[in-house]
């Protein structure tokens, strides 16, 4: 099985704000395009954890809120919105 993504937003790290089109409901994934750390408050957390070295032209099937600025060095990121699953 295979998540199908339906909606995508581009990522622009900022400490405090959720990732733009962040509606409640939550991000499934994030697509790194470009191999480096991560700080991320997961939807379910109140706290920001550092993901070490995400390697590029990835999907890890995490639901960020806020991508932080702060120590985070990856780039061109993608967050995804899954529409279900196909085989």
């Amino acid at each position: 099985m295979f998540d199908k993504y339906i909606k995508a937003a581009a990522v622009t790290p900022h400490d405090s704000n959720t990732i733009s089109g962040f509606t409640g409901s939550g991000w499934d994934a994030l697509y790194i395009g470009v191999t480096g750390d991560v700080t991320m408050q997961l939807e379910g957390d109140s706290a920001a954890v550092l993901f070490k070295n995400m390697v590029q032209g990835t999907i890890y099937p995490v639901a960020p809120q806020i991508v932080k600025a702060t120590a985070t060095t990856a780039t061109n990121m993608v967050v995804l919105e899954s529409g279900g699953t196909y085989s």
